[in-house]
């Protein structure tokens, strides 16, 4: 995706505006969030775990 992390690369939308969120899981890395655009176009988050959510090694 090209543009910013503000807005949508595709429509200009602004990202702060809450997206239709499609689908949310945690993985190994953290928590991923796909979101749709008002434009249709799909965007993936990763807010990457914190070493207090991964627990004692």
């Amino acid at each position: 995706m090209t543009g910013s992390d503000e807005h949508c690369g595709t429509c200009g939308w602004p990202t702060t505006l809450p997206p239709t969120t499609i689908s949310r899981h945690h993985t190994s890395e953290g928590l991923v969030t796909y979101t749709r655009c008002t434009c249709g176009t799909v965007r993936m988050w990763l807010s990457p775990n914190t070493p207090h959510q991964l627990g004692p090694h």
